[in-house]
């Protein structure tokens, strides 16, 4: 445990994992709630699903820049100034969304919207990193991982819930009431984990040079090889976030209400892995069950790509495979971010930016492509999860190192 705890009660450090949770979790609310509703929202705004699902990717590459702003912003003036400011632009851009005509309003403010998640986001990593270290870090991250996850098992049911009661409006609601109780969390129950001494001397620094300190992560190759490797397995998942409505509802056939039950399942294999890698954890180094993870996740990725090539049109040889390789994220990113931000002791805000920066731009980015190249099949969405994966496998040996010692 770092020195930075000195001055927090350890009453504040027992509960610190679940308020961070749950204010993490406001990204997951954001995007899995609203999932359900898709075709009703296109129906309401005269427009198509696929016009929709931008708004997806808009709301991933809000996260991306959120984080990239906040990041920096957190280290000179503290975690709760910023996630305070995070949580009031969510707020407003929140319930501009009720009031929406069009698609491209839409797309515009769920961008907004998730670019003051961003700046919420920002600050949980960075105050884990404040606090812990290597192994201890990568244990409150699986313990934070663990209980966020039950955000996308509820968020959908949820959704679907709102939906019949009230409208997809509903959803907004729900987020504005949730959003408002994260507000108070930040105010009144999380600790400031930044000292005054090191925020006032940071006062004098400019902006601009506090940016200078993203050059620096990049220039750590194994650092830069992490990121590059996170951003590549996390782009498989949002690959499938991005379509699940596609995927569930208008090519198997699957109902608004029961959309939900079927996109948890992978959310419950996530939930396994994580408790697995806390197991694990106690044995071996984040780097061996990082690179253990990336090959499981791999071999999922090769089995739903020749399931989807012999027979798309089969829900449970779909669901079997796509469950492996969503359930991988729980043992590959708490390691992943463990193993890098071993290497920013001193920079841990800028550095947890980034790194949410990478994973949250290459979600949006990969969920827009796969959306602009959408053929009506399974094979695009199967092969270009593949490839993400293959690619985060070579960068990870290559480029991280992984085998290599931090």
């Amino acid at each position: 445990m770092n020195n930075a705890t000195t001055s927090i009660t350890k009453k504040n450090l027992r509960w610190l994992p679940l308020w961070l949770a749950a204010l993490i979790a406001l990204a997951p609310f954001s995007i899995d709630s609203y999932l359900p509703a898709i075709g009703h929202i296109a129906t309401a705004l005269n427009t198509q699903v696929t016009q929709v699902q931008h708004s997806i990717s808009s709301f991933f590459l809000g996260l991306a820049i959120g984080q990239l702003l906040g990041g920096p912003l957190s280290d000179r003036w503290g975690r709760r100034p910023i996630g305070t400011i995070g949580l009031l632009i969510y707020l407003i851009t929140t319930s501009a969304i009720l009031f929406t005509t069009h698609v491209e309003q839409l797309v515009m403010l769920r961008f907004f919207q998730a670019l003051g998640g961003g700046f919420t986001m920002v600050i949980v990593g960075a105050m884990v990193r404040d606090l812990y270290n290597g192994r201890e870090a990568a244990k409150i991250f699986s313990i934070i991982s663990s209980i966020v996850l039950l955000a996308p098992l509820v968020a959908p049911a949820a959704g679907s819930a709102l939906l019949v009661a009230v409208g997809w409006q509903g959803i907004f609601i729900f987020l504005l009431i949730y959003a408002s109780a994260m507000l108070i969390v930040v105010r009144w129950l999380l600790p400031e984990t930044v000292s005054r001494s090191t925020r006032i001397g940071r006062q004098g620094v400019s902006l601009r040079s506090l940016f200078t300190d993203y050059r620096k992560i990049l220039a750590n190759h194994r650092s830069l090889g992490l990121l590059l490797t996170q951003s590549f397995i996390t782009g498989s998942l949002f690959i499938y976030i991005t379509t699940a409505p596609f995927v569930f509802i208008e090519h198997f056939k699957i109902s608004a209400g029961q959309f939900p039950l079927f996109f948890c399942i992978g959310v419950l294999g996530f939930i396994c892995m994580t408790r697995l890698n806390l197991r694990l954890l106690n044995f071996f180094s984040p780097r061996k069950i990082l690179l253990v993870g990336i090959y499981i996740q791999l071999l999922g990725c090769v089995l739903l790509l020749c399931t989807t090539l012999l027979n798309d049109q089969s829900l449970t040889l779909w669901m079997v495979p796509l469950t492996i390789v969503i359930a991988c994220a729980g043992i590959t990113t708490p390691n992943v971010l463990a193993c890098y931000l071993e290497f920013f002791p001193g920079l841990s805000g800028s550095a947890y930016a980034l790194f949410g920066t990478a994973r949250f731009a290459a979600g949006g980015i990969l969920g827009a492509i796969v959306t602009g190249l959408h053929s009506g099949t399974l094979v695009l969405i199967a092969s270009t999860m593949l490839v993400c994966t293959i690619t985060a496998l070579i960068i990870a040996l290559l480029l991280a190192q992984i085998r290599r010692p931090i």
